[in-house]
């Protein structure tokens, strides 16, 4: 009886299948298909359209020149004190007066707290207006060093007219001073051009210009207008005896080569903005290549200036700018271009294929319309599609009667092209370059045109593959 009580409390757990639901099973599929997708689309390369642009070659236009001058370089003879009573750029004559030299601080110190009563007469005025009109005709904001020509013009213009007001009542101020007068005034022995520019490359000669004379890395310049204690023996102006001067331009080898084959060239002085045509000599000096042009006039509007900046006049060509990730390469057959010929009855130019029929032993010849996609005339071959002969097919020549095996492979740079919403490879010629971008020729055969659309990036399709 115990053991029947023990069989009425075991219960038999049967287990039913759970019923699947059709519809969490879609949704889990569209769900995990939406995120495939997802994550191919954030981790695959994407194919970018480029839009050729035109633009005009004259980037490598850009030079510098140093100026070589003849000039005579005086000296103090004793320690003291100068002012100078002529400016910078001035003709002088034999006789005139250039500076004065007070060996004593008495004279000096009272002219430096004497009252000048003086008024700017109209010639001053008008001379401190030029300098102001010419800076207002040259100053952009890239151009700020105007500023400092313009300051550095009025100062010595002003403290030139100073100067010589107190030099033309010299006598009388230093009377009214009751300092023992040990002023001496230094008159010029030649006529000429007065500088009072000095740096480190004096001397210079056009045989003796060089590359490293454009390395300013110990260069130095100075302005010897001024009214501090120079030593004896201390250089106090210049004096330039003959007009003529010259600008040595530096040239890359790329300008050389335009332009070495001329007599004259054009160019514009970029620090003032001065447009001139000029006779000029070539030459190569080591590596470095150079243009000299002579000149007699606009000495004394350089006179402070050794290097000037120059804006050469260069032939422009206008090209296509395209970025190096839209080239590519394909290979062609290279047929020679006596091969290729013109049917007058098919108006259409293709190539002869030659026909041998095994079971007659007969040879045909056969017309074949192909498309030439570039003809190299230098070497005389044209360029054809692979897909239009089998490797190895033979051509034949009507004119001369001779077979050419097609096996030869020649490969062109070019880009894809999508204009027609799918790839098609177009020929490139490139004429410049850069880290970035390249400049093909504008109009080459079966080639791009300002404005087309190519693929950005090459690598990520195929020719003829659909775009949209």
């Amino acid at each position: 009886m115990k053991e029947q009580a023990q069989r009425k409390k075991i219960k038999k757990k049967t287990y039913r299948a759970k019923n699947i639901n059709a519809g969490v099973i879609i949704i889990f599929c569209v769900f995990l298909y939406i995120v495939v997708n997802v994550v191919n689309g954030l981790t695959k390369d994407h194919l970018s359209i480029y839009e050729v642009q035109a633009v005009s070659m004259s980037s490598d236009n850009i030079a510098e020149a140093v100026i070589v001058r003849s000039e005579q370089d005086y000296y103090s003879d004793r320690a003291g004190y100068t002012n100078y009573y002529v400016r910078n750029g001035a003709r002088i004559a034999v006789g005139d007066t250039v500076y004065s030299i007070d060996e004593s601080s008495n004279v000096y110190e009272y002219l430096v707290d004497y009252d000048l009563n003086y008024s700017l007469d109209a010639e001053d005025i008008s001379i401190l207006k030029n300098f102001v009109s010419d800076f207002n005709s040259v100053y952009t904001g890239n151009n700020f060093s105007a500023v400092y020509d313009l300051r550095d013009n009025l100062k010595s213009e002003i403290s030139n007219i100073s100067d010589t007001y107190l030099l033309e009542n010299l006598n009388s101020i230093v009377s009214e001073s009751g300092n023992p007068v040990t002023f001496n005034v230094v008159k010029s022995d030649k006529a000429g051009t007065v500088s009072f520019f000095n740096d480190s490359l004096s001397g210079l000669t056009p045989d003796s210009v060089n590359a490293q004379t454009f390395d300013k890395s110990s260069y130095s310049s100075s302005n010897l207008y001024d009214s501090d204690l120079k030593e004896s023996g201390s250089l106090v102006y210049k004096l330039i005896t003959d007009n003529s001067w010259s600008l040595i331009i530096k040239l890359s080898e790329e300008q050389y080569n335009k332009l070495s084959n001329k007599t004259s060239i054009s160019f514009k002085i970029k620090n003032d903005g001065l447009q001139l045509t000029e006779p000029c000599t070539f030459f190569t000096r080591g590596d470095a290549y150079f243009a000299q042009v002579d000149m007699t006039d606009y000495l004394i509007r350089y006179i402070k200036y050794r290097f000037l900046d120059i804006e050469l006049s260069l032939d422009t060509e206008q090209g296509l700018k395209i970025p190096y990730s839209s080239i590519t390469t394909k290979d062609f057959f290279k047929i020679p271009s006596r091969f290729y010929i013109y049917n007058e009855e098919e108006n259409t130019y293709g190539f002869t294929y030659m026909e041998y029929d095994i079971a007659t032993k007969e040879t045909s010849y056969v017309f074949v319309e192909a498309d030439c996609y570039y003809e190299d005339e230098e070497n005389g071959e044209v360029y054809v599609d692979t897909d239009s002969f089998d490797y190895g097919q033979y051509i034949y020549c009507m004119e001369t009667e001779e077979l050419f095996q097609v096996s030869v492979i020649g490969q062109l740079q070019g880009v894809f092209n999508t204009n027609k919403g799918y790839a098609v490879f177009r020929r490139i010629e490139i004429i410049s370059e850069n880290s970035d971008y390249c400049i093909v020729r504008d109009g080459a055969q079966k080639s791009l045109s300002a404005h087309d659309h190519i693929a950005l990036n090459a690598d990520l399709i195929d020719e003829n593959l659909q775009i949209y």
